[in-house]
């Protein structure tokens, strides 16, 4: 089974659905988590340039912080292994160096469940891992409640 997951996650309710599934995988399977966020700074998900302001860079480090700590807790009242892992760059390429540097096995990841045009566009990442990543990637759409 899987005993190395890595969870990609970027603070929103997706993502949030993600590493929750993942920390339940884990607590079923007896594994290590690993939760990531990439930290980038524009939609390109172009990393961000060394001489860019610096008062930008500590936000988005700080709003990194937040997101993985909140991912922690939740790992932590589960009784789960984990590590925190953040990186600045492209987000896919990110996510699948990541979870090859540390021998994940799977990757879990959300997605809003979009469709149509709209779903073209915002499944780049999630597509981008999945054509790219060293492991199985599992997609975890956020269901919304009736």
């Amino acid at each position: 089974m899987f005993r190395k997951v890595l969870a990609a996650t970027g603070g929103s309710p997706w993502s949030r659905n993600a590493v929750a599934t993942a920390i339940r995988l884990v607590a079923a399977t007896g594994g290590e988590l690993f939760v990531a966020h990439i930290l980038e700074d524009d939609p390109q998900y172009q990393p961000l340039a060394a001489s860019a302001d610096p008062q930008l860079r500590q936000e988005i480090e700080a709003t990194g912080r937040d997101i993985l700590a909140q991912a922690a807790r939740q790992a932590a009242q589960a009784g789960v292994p984990y590590q925190t892992l953040s990186a600045w760059g492209r987000i896919p390429e990110q996510i699948v160096r990541l979870a090859a540097a540390h021998g994940c096995d799977l990757i879990v990841m959300g997605t809003r469940h979009l469709t149509g045009g709209k779903r073209l566009m915002t499944g780049r990442i999630c597509n981008a891992v999945i054509a790219t990543a060293p492991c199985p990637v599992l997609v975890v759409p956020l269901v919304q409640e009736a």
